[in-house]
């Protein structure tokens, strides 16, 4: 692998050990309004950016409130865990760190509203190692477009063929992928069905970030 000078790491699931707290959190916002939710759920709205997520539950359900109103109920939900409980996965500051001696620019792309992701970044402290935060809301779009990834990296002032998309979502891989960055795909928990595919989908998979160090050191 050949050195880039920027970065793109998603967060929730790449560097964030956070899936567990969003698997059933569509489903418990559901209850709340008094209704049962799909069984495939999750794996509805797993691409989908908090808007879109908020326009479907309006769409398919029925839900009366405003999008603002749904996505503010929604975060409601999860906003402690991001700001008190959510871990960094091992290995994580240790190769930022690496990243940033090395003078690679770095930056978060994440479909997470902004004002969580940027709390739970600086509470495990590795805000500080990237120069901004995209929440996909600004595009409009969920990762199965490329959109958030172009303005990362124009925010960056860099071209997609010096940039490298840290990743462990399959359809989020893909879009990078097919948007001509090198995509480096990161093992989580929650995809563990998708890792064969990811395998084939990204440029090099990973374990742990354990491993990019390890590969440096040899």
């Amino acid at each position: 692998m050949r050195k880039y000078g920027h970065a793109i790491f998603d967060m929730d699931g790449t560097i964030m050990d956070s899936m567990p707290a969003w698997k059933n959190l569509g489903k418990d916002y559901l209850i709340g309004k008094g209704i049962k939710a799909p069984e495939n759920l999750s794996e509805i709205i797993s691409a989908m950016s908090m808007t879109e997520s908020a326009n479907y539950f309006r769409k398919e359900f029925g839900i009366i409130d405003c999008v603002k109103q749904v996505i503010s109920d929604v975060n409601g939900l999860i906003e402690d865990k991001y700001k008190y409980e959510m871990p960094l996965k091992p290995y994580v500051k240790e190769y930022l760190s690496k990243l940033k001696r090395d003078g690679v620019i770095m930056c978060v792309v994440t479909a997470t509203p902004l004002q969580l992701a940027e709390a739970a970044l600086r509470r495990v402290e590795v805000l500080q190692y990237f120069s901004f935060v995209v929440c996909c809301d600004e595009v409009g779009v969920g990762k199965s477009e490329p959109d958030s990834y172009y303005l990362a990296t124009r925010k960056m002032r860099a071209d997609v063929s010096d940039v490298v998309v840290y990743e462990d979502a399959d359809y989020a891989m893909k879009t990078a992928k097919d948007a001509g960055f090198y995509t480096i795909g990161v093992y989580d928990e929650s995809a563990d069905k998708s890792k064969e595919e990811m395998q084939l989908l990204c440029d090099r998979h990973i374990d742990s970030f354990e491993c990019l160090l390890e590969a440096n050191r040899n």
